[in-house]
């Protein structure tokens, strides 16, 4: 039975919002993760759907609403029902559409009854705490107060109010601090900022030349939704005159291929395709290709977007370990401060803590996180690491159950471990289990519409191609302090692989590739000459990884606000 609700809409708030800026904050408040958990049998139709969203006309000031476009009750709905409304602005050549959308999104919103909670949760706090997740209506609150904030504009003070009530109740952290460095902006997902800033720069004539980029490729001359997608009227004209309905066109095709399980934030080839075709197209016409290279390099990367960019966790054993001190000093300060990552420690960590803290990450309030990073400096062999209560196996006890939290696939996972690998004499541990091995997705074309392939290549595996699904290893990079069976070096003053990996994240995290930085660390540690007792001998760090695009840290600059222009 269909749910009606009846409440007085006061929007003068809302009157200020211009339209260009309407698709943008609808586009924004998207939770890509969901549209890969159900299937979308075809595009939409409107027709088929039209009697269960009514409008009833336009929300005015002080009105009374009674209708069942506010009773959705999924994000599946809510996307299918904003690529509804994309399409009425394209048909219509107007953006009236996306107004009464965002209207009556902030209508249900703001009507929402939550219950009150007195504690404010801590970062500490969220490693001892329920597990709590996180319902579709509190996400949409959580984001749309963000976006208002984004934009400028003054959320409604029944969203206010929402939002205060869920970072108390589902114990997110929130610093106090009124300075904007400290300020959380992560509830939007950052490959919807990229999308945006992507969009920001494009001009009307772009836009509609991807749409005819795609019906004149052979490369989707087969594909069904493409077409279903295509036959969309796109009015050159309108797209130049009508404030957000450039916007409008760029949103309905991104959305269309998310939906349709043919773009995510780690598979992006498709795009990538359009866009080098667009460049193709402006270099053969002499005209400006710098907004598009920008486009294409910020998709070659992790999208990183959100303050604060990741979780830094740091596993330290202090106990009979000089210099320790002062590793953790060095490391968190770079984190916290240079980088600013939310950053926990745990000094002297048992198994059981390990455990813990992994089993308190799947907590859907550390879903925003766009990327991981965890440290473990203590002492080793090329198999345990030593814990307060014995050993870990590297692999299995700390490495592999991080990369096996569902928040944190298809993002970058990083792990820096400061410990010796001398050979271990003891026999080599075992496990029943075994890593989730899930098929890698290989999606390939030789058209470049898919990854870029060989023939024979695409040929064998263009079948069984899967851009939901990763391996739960991949998007992993792994940095040791020594190669196997060697010693890492540290004295009262902290270690050589750490204060070599912190000097070069600070010169050159936020400007070249993890891999890059990581070389330049190999380099700078061989270079020092070391003394034991048996004498002069080198260090030699190194490297593994799954990362499958590349990891640049972002830059913090403090005055620096999102582009929304």
């Amino acid at each position: 039975m269909e749910q009606y609700l009846t409440a007085t809409v006061d929007q003068s708030f809302l009157s200020k919002v211009r339209d260009a800026d309407l698709p943008k904050m609808l586009f924004l408040s998207v939770n890509p993760n969901t549209l890969v958990e159900e299937p979308m049998t075809m595009a939409v139709d409107v027709s088929s759907s039209i009697s269960r969203y009514t409008d009833g006309g336009p929300v005015g000031v002080g009105c009374v609403v009674q209708t069942g476009d506010v009773s959705c009750d999924s994000a599946y709905d809510s996307v299918d029902r904003l690529l509804q409304k994309f399409e009425m602005a394209l048909r219509e050549k107007s953006i009236a559409p996306v107004r009464r959308e965002l209207q009556l999104r902030l209508l249900k919103l703001s009507s929402l009854e939550l219950k009150d909670n007195e504690s404010l949760s801590t970062l500490e706090s969220n490693f001892s705490d329920d597990n709590d997740q996180l319902s579709y209506e509190e996400e949409d609150v959580l984001e749309f107060t963000e976006i208002f904030d984004m934009f400028e504009q003054q959320a409604p003070e029944g969203i206010k109010a929402n939002f205060t009530k869920i970072i108390e109740s589902k114990k997110i952290p929130i610093r106090r601090s009124r300075d904007t460095q400290n300020k959380k902006t992560f509830f939007v997902y950052a490959e919807n900022k990229i999308m945006m800033k992507i969009c920001n720069n494009l001009s009307p004539h772009d836009v509609f030349q991807m749409y005819d980029i795609l019906r004149e490729s052979k490369a989707v001359e087969r594909d069904s939704f493409i077409k279903n997608i295509l036959s969309q009227p796109v009015d050159p004209n309108a797209l130049h005159e009508i404030p957000g309905l450039k916007d409008v066109a760029f949103y309905y095709l991104i959305l269309a291929l998310m939906r349709n399980h043919m773009l995510n934030r780690l598979y992006t080839h498709k795009l990538v395709f359009l866009f080098d075709q667009l460049k193709q197209m402006k270099v053969t016409k002499k005209e400006t290709t710098q907004h598009i290279e920008r486009a294409l390099a910020s998709l070659d990367r992790y999208p990183i977007a959100s303050r604060p960019p990741g979780l830094c966790i740091i596993f330290i054993m202090v106990r009979d370990r000089d210099g320790a001190q002062k590793d953790l000093q060095r490391v968190r300060e770079l984190f916290e401060k240079f980088y600013a990552f939310d950053v926990f420690v745990k000094k002297d960590p048992t198994s059981e803590d390990i455990k813990n803290i992994v089993s308190k990450l799947k907590a859907a309030r550390n879903k925003f996180y766009d990327s991981l990073v965890v440290w473990f400096m203590g002492h080793g062999d090329k198999t345990n690491l030593k814990v307060s209560n014995g050993h870990i196996h590297r692999r299995l006890d700390l490495i592999e159950p991080f990369t096996q939290i569902e928040w944190f696939h298809k993002k970058p996972k990083l792990f820096f471990i400061q410990a010796c690998a001398v050979k271990n004499k003891k026999k080599r541990l075992s496990s029943t289990t075994s890593p989730d091995m899930r098929g890698l997705p290989a999606a390939t074309d030789s058209l470049g519409w898919k990854a870029k392939a060989g023939d024979q290549w695409t040929q064998k595996y263009d079948e069984h191609t899967d851009l939901c699904t990763v391996n739960t290893f991949a998007d992993t990079l792994i940095s040791y302090a020594t190669m196997w069976y060697q010693s890492a070096a540290r004295n009262e003053e902290g270690s050589l692989y750490v204060d070599t990996l912190v000097d070069q994240l600070r010169l050159y995290g936020n400007k070249e590739s993890i891999e890059n930085v990581l070389r330049r660390v190999h380099y700078n540690v061989n270079t020092v000459s070391l003394l034991s007792d048996d004498g002069q001998w080198k260090q030699a760090p190194y490297f593994e990884s799954s990362l499958q695009k590349e990891f640049i840290f972002p830059k913090t600059d403090t005055n620096e606000k999102v582009n929304t222009n």
